[in-house]
């Protein structure tokens, strides 16, 4: 094939192929070629745009940079070219071409390369020569080697007549795909190196989209295995490579050029297979430390979040009931309370690891949206709340008495059982950093997960942990007495205030009848409490069974089954349902659009919508015109709105987003919204 390339420049050259130029163009017996320039003259600051332009004839092809299975690519020669500095020449995005189980890659009809060119001196005139070499295909192969042109006086510069067309194939050029809409997510190496996965997000929906990947000379790879989104916003594929001889290649240590096809779109990644083989099991050591103190620190940060803040009581009484004790016992207790929270972390990590090892889809406060938890988180909030109010004396079994029994049962595992309810608390809420670590653990190994859900641990325990390591903290205090019983009941008000809001959380998950039953259960539960106590004789039977009856009505799967039949999610006034092909049809037409994932059981949700999203000035600007803000209620279950939250690598909530032509990528807002945050990104958004 070389001997037939060198042999046809050589005629090309002695004989020009009997070609004749024609206005510029230089027809051939099967295509055409001409220089064309994007402006009159020579700019000042000599940058000039120029496009090798050829035309095919019906049915012929030519080929991309790398032709795939057979072909050669187009090269120019620029001898003889006088005051110009061409570059190279720029690849539009390429189309796949296959026969039986060959594939080609490369461009029918007409394809324009554009090259940027540097004028030494722009007040001279311009020469540029070329010489195209490609080979055109159809039933048979013929190569073509056409001699070009293009001469530019000196003068003020204008648009030239083809600057339209040169820019319309720049735009085609693959670039890193914020122009394009086009988003890298995650790229991985297989255990064996010898397969990538692709995983790609799209602004627009998809129609045909392709991967095409170049390595080394003696490595093939296969056609993508495509798996689209139901959405048509995204996909993920997986090639296999092979060597010249067949067998499994070896991608390990290799460099590799990505390029990302849909259409006339492209996104072109240049990856490190030696970093891609590290980011399956971790990345680099920096940038992975990196991540663990993010963790941590958002863990800190969770301590603060409004999610936590019914915890507070016990992590008051926790202090208050230490007053006058020795610095050993506070130690221990307030060490047990961190591996309570640690603990609790784990086995959230671990129930990632394996529900992800079976298909299923995870995120940051999902189980907010079961509603055998949420009675669950009821019952224990409510059984705290009757104990610090004296409701009832009598011990709790040692399983469930934990802080509930601060006065009486001041043991180990009940400072453990402290941690695992605090942590119970928190997971609804995503707090800054909270969102970038969690996104991070859930995209990458079992390794990455538990650590990253270990530091996060560790930074919702830095409290306790800060106690246990100066428990002269606690011990300073003053000995608890009968302030402390008023203190209790202040606290207890506190954990009920809690109960009413987990059971709004159970009507928003699955519907009033179920709230109202588990209101019934929690006041029956209360009764047995109080016969337990004050009914003499039989009073501990009437209590058991009030109880028992109490919580077979609450678990009754027909009441949970009814009520989520029931239980419907409607967008907060003024703002549209979220979905995908809205977003994308608003985004299309110009408008800013204005994303709003939340719930109701996410604490920091509500807080944004009445300090940020009900502040005068937001209101004023979301009901503008040309603003469309949309809000994803996410209480209930809903993959769609997961998998749009893994799009953007968040796998919890609060999460808002602001699209529109000056960010049609989408300009991700803070957990903790501002004003100014929200009407900076509108601005910005609008372009």
């Amino acid at each position: 094939m070389r001997f037939f390339r060198s042999f046809a420049v050589v005629i090309a050259l002695l004989s020009g192929l009997s070609a004749h130029a024609d206005e510029g163009w230089t027809d051939l017996d099967l295509s055409s070629a001409r220089l064309i320039a994007a402006q009159t003259a020579a700019p000042a600051d000599g940058s000039l745009q120029v496009g090798i332009d050829i035309r095919l004839k019906d049915g012929w092809k030519t080929y991309w940079r790398t032709p795939g299975d057979a072909g050669y690519p187009v090269t120019v020669d620029w001898l003889g070219s006088d005051n110009a500095e061409p570059s190279q020449m720029q690849w539009p995005a390429p189309h796949r071409f296959s026969l039986f189980d060959l594939d080609t890659f490369g461009y029918g009809e007409r394809i324009v390369f554009p090259v940027n060119v540097n004028i030494p001196d722009p007040t001279q005139p311009v020469l540029l020569n070329a010489v195209v070499d490609y080979l055109l295909c159809k039933e048979i192969c013929v190569p073509q080697v056409a001699t070009v042109s293009l001469t530019l006086d000196p003068g003020t510069p204008s648009a030239g007549l083809d600057a339209q067309l040169i820019d319309l194939y720049q735009s085609q050029v693959p670039g890193d795909g914020s122009q394009s809409g086009l988003f890298l997510d995650e790229v991985t190496l297989s255990d064996t190196g010898k397969s990538i996965a692709v995983r790609v997000t799209s602004v627009f929906p998809l129609t045909a989209p392709d991967v095409i990947v170049e390595g080394p000379e003696d490595v093939l790879f296969s056609r993508p295995t495509v798996d689209l989104q139901e959405d048509g916003l995204g996909f993920t594929a997986t090639l296999d490579a092979e060597t010249l001889e067949g067998t499994p290649a070896d991608l390990s240590g290799k460099d590799l050029t990505l390029t990302i096809v849909d259409g006339t779109r492209g996104l072109e990644a240049q990856l490190d297979t030696a970093a891609l083989t590290q980011a399956a099991v971790g990345i680099s050591v920096s940038a992975f430390l990196g991540f663990v103190g993010i963790a941590f620190v958002g863990g800190m940060i969770l301590n603060l979040m409004p999610c936590v803040l019914p915890v507070l009581s016990i992590k008051l009484l926790s202090v208050v009931s230490h007053g006058g004790h020795s610095p050993a016992r506070v130690r221990l207790s307030f060490l047990a309370s961190a591996m309570g929270i640690l603990a609790s972390f784990w086995v959230l990590a671990l129930g990632a690891v394996a529900l992800r090892s079976v298909g299923v889809a995870v995120g940051w406060g999902i189980q907010f949206q079961n509603p055998y938890f949420l009675v669950f988180m009821a019952i224990v909030v409510t059984v705290f709340a009757y104990n610090l109010l004296g409701m009832f004396e009598i011990p709790l079994p040692q399983w469930m008495s934990g802080t509930a029994q601060i006065g009486n049962s001041d043991t180990l595992k009940g400072h453990f059982l402290t941690g695992v309810f605090a942590t119970l608390l928190a997971t609804p809420c995503s707090a800054p950093f909270v969102g970038t670590a969690i996104g991070f653990a859930l995209s990458s190994g079992t390794f990455e997960i538990l650590t990253i859900f270990t530091a996060l641990g560790l930074g919702l325990a830095a409290p306790f942990l800060l106690v246990a390591v100066f428990p002269r903290l606690a011990t300073s205090m003053p000995k608890p007495g009968k302030w402390m019983l008023t203190m209790k009941k202040v606290l207890g008000l506190a954990l009920a205030a809690t109960t009413v809001w987990l059971l709004f959380v159970i009507a928003g998950v699955s519907g009033q009848t179920l709230a109202i039953v588990v209101l019934v259960g929690l006041l029956a539960i209360g009764a047995a409490l109080w016969a337990g106590r004050s009914v003499e004789g039989r009073g501990g039977a009437i209590g058991a069974t009030l109880a028992i009856v109490a919580l077979a009505l609450m678990f009754s799967p027909s009441v949970i089954t009814s009520s989520q039949t029931g239980a419907s999610s409607v967008a907060t006034a003024n703002f549209g349902v979220f979905s995908i092909a809205e977003r994308n049809r608003l985004v299309s037409a110009g408008e800013v659009v204005f994303v709003d994932v939340t719930a109701d059981w996410c604490i920091t949700c509500q807080v944004n919508k009445r300090v940020a999203l009900s502040d005068g000035d937001v209101r004023a600007a979301l009901e503008a015109v040309g603003v469309a803000p949309l809000q994803a209620d996410w209480t209930q279950r809903d993959d769609s709105i997961l998998s749009y939250l893994t799009s953007h690598s968040r796998y919890g909530i609060p999460f808002n987003v602001v699209y529109g032509p000056g960010a049609p990528a989408g300009i991700v807002l803070p957990e903790l919204l501002t004003r100014g945050a929200v009407l900076d990104a509108l601005r910005e958004a609008q372009g």
